[in-house]
């Protein structure tokens, strides 16, 4: 009899323990994810805004935005810190990395202007360091949601909270190489950093038509994707210009600017989607 007991408890605890939410801390996954690939957005931009400077661009504008960002990379990686104290070590590995690349990456802001391509390698690492965090908390979600037995919904919902999130890094990263290969003129180097800010344009265009056709879109989803489409629209009128780096650089960065907030808005309406 107190062997029946104990199985029966034993099953109404695992229906009360898999019927919970799964969380990232005191983060939903949907918002890790989020907030992690705000990351690699923020790398880029700095990166971007730094080159920019390394050209004559200069300005107040410039300085708070640089120092914006480095600001919210700063405190979005206490947030995430924070709250992985729960999760696997393979999570916390990754944010661990990300700490120490960030650190190596902020001193390499002040020796930029000194080779752009060795700045632009450094700024890949960062990057990748990024994406790996975003990558792992992605991984820890499906792990959780299966184990919850969440619907597959969720799961989508915080997969398409990743590629819409990775746009807004494109948008900087595309900047960034527009920038560069302005900045590099000539030799391999240049056509490098030209032919990639081509095929992260190309990217973009590709993701935006899977974006429009994702099952959790809805009428507000449907209107914010128009307006990037707008943006998009602004450049295939001016392709070829834009693919020989002739567009001035003040229109891509007004563009790219425009395509960064549109698809944090769409991000952040995928991430509290219910």
């Amino acid at each position: 009899m107190r062997k029946k007991l104990l199985v029966v408890l034993m099953f109404i605890f695992s229906l009360t323990t898999f019927g919970q939410d799964a969380k990232f801390g005191k983060l939903s996954f949907e918002k890790a994810v989020n907030l992690s690939g705000k990351q690699r957005m923020l790398s880029q931009k700095i990166a971007k805004i730094i080159v920019l400077k390394t050209i004559g661009a200069n300005g107040q504008n410039m300085e708070r935005e640089l120092k914006s960002a480095k600001t919210l990379f700063n405190r979005n990686l206490t947030i995430l810190k924070n709250n992985s104290v729960g999760q696997s070590a393979k999570v916390k590995a990754k944010i661990q990395a990300e700490a120490k690349e960030w650190s190596r990456f902020k001193l390499a802001l002040g020796t930029a202007r000194n080779d752009i391509d060795l700045f632009l390698s450094q700024a890949e690492t960062m990057l990748k360091r990024c994406h790996e965090v975003v990558l792992s908390i992605e991984e820890a979600s499906n792990y959780n949601k299966q184990i919850s037995y969440s619907a597959a919904t969720d799961q989508l919902r915080v997969e398409t909270v990743n590629k819409a999130g990775r746009q807004r890094m494109l948008s900087q990263k595309m900047c960034l190489y527009y920038a560069a290969c302005r900045s590099l003129k000539n030799g391999k180097k240049a056509n490098v950093a030209c032919n990639n800010y081509v095929s992260i344009y190309n990217e973009m265009n590709r993701v935006i038509n899977d974006l429009l056709v994702n099952e959790l879109n809805n009428s507000e989803i449907d209107l914010v994707a128009s307006e990037i489409l707008d943006v998009f629209q602004t450049i295939e009128d001016n392709k070829s210009k834009f693919v020989d780096n002739k567009m001035p650089l003040l229109t891509i960065l007004k563009s790219t600017d425009k395509m960064l907030n549109d698809f944090n808005r769409l991000t952040n309406l995928y991430s509290v989607q219910k």
